[in-house]
């Protein structure tokens, strides 16, 4: 039961890693000192996207083979059922993520 919490929490976590990570880098494109380039900036963004969104896609799946497994009346399914939940709506908030790298065309206003 413990294994199927952590199932649950480790996509949000993820995203919310990636969350920071995303906008640390615009931070550090866009402040007045600019301590990244534009170009570097969505290069790094871009390679954590993808980091993350693999490694969110390898833990959907994996949580749709476990819930296939589980009978319909087994007292994990529940967690099981949010394991899927949280790993897709995760993945689908870190591509929602990289949307201000992909449409920021310069750093004003």
């Amino acid at each position: 039961m413990n294994a199927l919490v952590l199932h649950v929490a480790r996509p949000i976590t993820l995203w919310a890693l990636h969350f920071i990570a995303i906008y640390a880098l615009i931070s550090a494109a866009c402040a007045p000192r600019a301590v990244l380039e534009t170009d570097m900036m969505r290069a790094a963004a871009a390679l954590a996207t993808l980091a993350a969104g693999l490694v969110v896609m390898a833990w959907l799946v994996t949580a749709r083979r476990r819930l296939k497994r589980l009978a319909p009346e087994a007292r994990e399914r529940p967690l099981a059922v949010a394991a899927v939940w949280s790993a897709a709506i995760s993945l689908m908030a870190i591509i929602a993520d990289s949307w201000p790298v992909a449409f920021l065309t310069n750093c004003s206003g």
